[in-house]
């Protein structure tokens, strides 16, 4: 596998030689464009993706554009450093992968003239009303409520089977500090677990998804540790540890990527499911077992992203702002649970060769490189973001 996408890298570099250098040709020479990208975890599998993405691809079909990321943000205070560091380093837009006050961020951004965007991200409504009229926030794509609520329903019935197993590992990852996505994930998981055993927890569910520390609860046969935080942190690295090495517990459930605790789960026996995205990492893991299911993102899903915000920044901000207001467009995962699905979709999702959003498919919403482009190609462009829309558009 490895020698595959080596191979496939280095067809990559020979085909954006090749694409992205005659239509460039089109475009005419500009100053560079900086944005800046905050990341929770440079290291994370899905961060690499996105970043492979963007440094490989974008900036091959791109003339003048650079990315700048910070290292791994762990509070508000960091990031509030980091869009003061893209501030100070002339970046006129912002690609946010976290986020932890979104008002304060856009009102920062606003001051110093960056576009702020989220291309792979959920808000809740009241963080949505409270920046959606401000001219530099461009907008949210992403699965939004119901799709990240459906995404854990679909999960725990894939994995969940009283005949099999009563006893279940739940990551809530940052529910506890306010993350809408893990949340709405984490309250799906609890909610349908219940409704599977036919159980009602003591502590309602809205509450035990939120919980701030480890916290395990039990109703007839089930029994449920919900465990908070980033496993690739501490103290959650630890908690988890802990759990896994109790050799209790039959399936983790997990609304974060899973990839550092992989060995640990093959070696327990522990089945898991994770909401993360389609990487190297997981692909192995689902060869050999530990991975059982997965609803995840794909590198260059982040790519309508980049058009609204490089739209923005050549001066055609107001093409993406219906009635006004900042856009919120639904772009949910692409989900596999076998091998087999896993495989299969993998091709396109991590290919840098042939991309599920592709240089024409960009170039087509960018209004400065086709005029009559306008919002309503946008939108669909990026709602049509399942795998099979993906494969027509390649022709498959």
């Amino acid at each position: 596998m490895k020698k595959l996408i080596i191979a496939l890298l280095l067809l990559a570099m020979l085909l954006l030689a090749f694409a992205c250098g005659v239509i460039s040709d089109d475009v005419d020479e500009q100053d560079q464009i900086i944005i800046g990208v905050p990341t929770y975890n440079i290291a994370d599998a899905q961060v690499k993706m996105f970043k492979d993405y963007l440094d490989t691809y974008i900036r091959g079909c791109f003339d003048g554009v650079t990315f700048i990321y910070s290292e791994s943000i762990t509070n508000s205070s960091e990031l509030m450093d980091f869009l003061e560091l893209c501030a100070g380093q002339g970046a006129e837009g912002i690609m946010a992968f976290i986020s932890y006050d979104l008002a304060a961020e856009v009102d920062f951004c606003a001051q110093n003239s960056m576009y702020y965007i989220r291309p792979a991200g959920t808000t809740t409504d009241a963080e949505f009303a409270s920046v959606a009229d401000n001219p530099y926030y461009v907008g949210e794509i992403g699965p939004g409520a119901a799709v990240e609520y459906d995404s854990g329903v679909k999960m725990t019935e894939a994995l969940a089977d009283p005949e099999a197993g009563h006893k279940y590992i739940v990551l809530s990852g940052g529910a506890c500090i306010g993350n809408e996505m893990h949340r709405l994930r984490t309250l799906a998981i609890l909610e349908t677990l219940e409704k599977i055993y036919g159980v009602t927890f003591d502590e309602p569910a809205e509450a035990l998804a939120v919980a701030d520390e480890t916290t395990v609860v039990q109703a007839g046969d089930l029994q449920v540790a919900v465990c908070p935080g980033y496993v690739w942190r501490s103290p959650a690295d630890a908690a988890v540890a802990a759990l896994i090495d109790s050799n209790e517990y039959d399936v983790m459930l997990a609304t974060i990527p899973v990839t550092v605790l992989l060995s640990d789960l093959s070696d327990a026996g522990i089945r898991c499911g994770a909401i993360d995205c389609f990487s190297e990492e997981n692909y192995y893991a689902f060869k050999d077992g530990t991975l059982s299911y997965l609803a995840g993102k794909y590198s260059s899903e982040i790519g309508p992203g980049f058009a609204a915000l490089y739209n923005a920044i050549t001066g055609n901000a107001a093409l993406y702002r219906p009635d006004g207001h900042a856009f919120r467009l639904e772009q949910g995962f692409w989900t596999a649970a076998s091998f087999d699905e896993y495989e299969e979709k993998y091709a396109l999702a991590a290919s840098l060769a042939v991309n599920a959003y592709d240089y024409d498919d960009l170039y087509s919403v960018v209004k400065a490189l086709r005029p009559e482009a306008d919002f309503a190609d946008f939108a669909a462009l990026v709602q049509a973001y399942d795998y099979d829309s993906c494969r027509a558009r390649r022709g498959e």
